[in-house]
């Protein structure tokens, strides 16, 4: 008996571990098949995820469906990963390890609230300082996300440790692996950069502010904008831009000419080199009250590395017309989706 209690399984350790990334702790159990299907299924679902949202066709409520198989997947995957540690133990370490409180649990319950952790083991000092840190560092982190990121990363490092060294009960084969389990957590909370990434250079989402791109995009509706640093502008492109104002204020319109073609707006049509643009959105183009750039008998050459944008709803858009030709540098993405409200979701076209 005593040989095999030198291999027993911490429940809440493979708990913990399943956290990261489905199927680990089922692996840790020795139900190595089991966790392998287990990760190559979550893997596939982030994928699935990844393609729905930068598929400009791609329904957002597929998005959403795949979202919420992927969290319902996440927690049956933990309460499985305890199951099968918690099969694979003899009944004495069972009935030895639910006597007192476990350290790992403690662990687990701090890494999804920190201080919990330190409640659950009657540390009640403890406990409430963590939370009042944690709810401090998440009013800082309105203002400075990233900064919170990272501090936030540090305080859940340290509290989920704090929270297993204080337990009152410890096994010494488990305490091998705090200090791995500790820098892991550094490790996957740190990772949320990586959303802050695919913001910054994949998609980020935009809200529509103005009347100016009617009937295409209405206010209040939000759109993805797919982001690239190889991405070219192509003519009827929906594109969101700096403002030429002031660049913190986003504009969105539709791309009408490209670098060193002559613009020209007459009988209401766009013409570019000459040439009418047969293209819905540039037919019926109504004149603004106010001079602009690019009417009958004015053309307009734009410059070689920008593009003339112009708003759907041509009669209200302040756009290139008054403020010229935009740099390429100063386009932030294409408008290609839009996700909210759900009865107006769907490709933009």
């Amino acid at each position: 008996m005593e040989k095999k209690r030198n291999y027993h399984k911490e429940p809440w350790l493979a708990v913990v571990l399943s956290s990261f990334l489905a199927g680990i702790g089922q692996i840790y159990s020795g139900r190595v098949f089991r966790g392998c299907i287990l990760l190559l299924t979550e893997l596939a679902i982030h994928c699935l995820i990844i393609w729905s949202v930068l598929s400009p066709k791609c329904d957002i409520l597929v998005t959403a469906g795949i979202g919420l198989f992927r969290f319902v997947f996440w927690i049956w995957n933990l309460f499985d990963a305890h199951k099968c540690a918690r099969n694979t133990n003899p009944e004495d370490f069972e009935s030895e390890r639910k006597q007192g409180k476990d350290p790992w649990l403690a662990l687990f319950l701090s890494d999804l609230i920190p201080g919990f952790g330190q409640i659950y083991i009657k540390k009640w000092l403890w406990g409430i300082v963590f939370i009042i840190t944690a709810g401090l560092l998440l009013a800082v982190g309105l203002k400075y996300p990233l900064l919170r990121v990272g501090w936030w990363a540090v305080l859940s490092m340290f509290v989920c440790y704090h929270a297993y060294v204080s337990a009152p009960v410890q096994r010494q084969r488990s305490n091998r692996a705090i200090l791995i389990i500790a820098i892991a957590i550094l490790c996957s909370h740190l990772l949320i950069y990586s959303r802050h990434a695919f913001k910054a250079y994949v998609v980020e989402a935009f809200r529509i502010p103005t009347g100016a791109m009617k009937p295409t995009l209405v206010p209040g509706d939000r759109v993805l904008v797919r982001k690239s640093n190889k991405y070219v502008p192509k003519r009827g492109d929906v594109v969101v831009f700096k403002s030429p104002d002031d660049p913190d204020i986003p504009y969105v319109k539709r791309v009408a000419a490209l670098p060193g073609e002559t613009v020209e707006i007459k009988e209401k049509s766009l013409y570019i080199d000459g040439q009418k643009v047969r293209y819905p959105a540039f037919e019926n183009i109504e004149h603004p009250s106010t001079d602009y750039l690019g009417i009958e008998s004015e053309p307009y050459k734009v410059p070689e590395n920008h593009i003339f944008l112009i708003g759907d709803n041509t009669a209200n858009s302040w756009d290139s017309r008054f403020f010229g030709a935009i740099p390429r540098s100063d386009l932030i993405g294409k408008a290609y989706k839009i996700y909210w409200p759900l009865c107006r979701r769907g490709p933009i076209e």
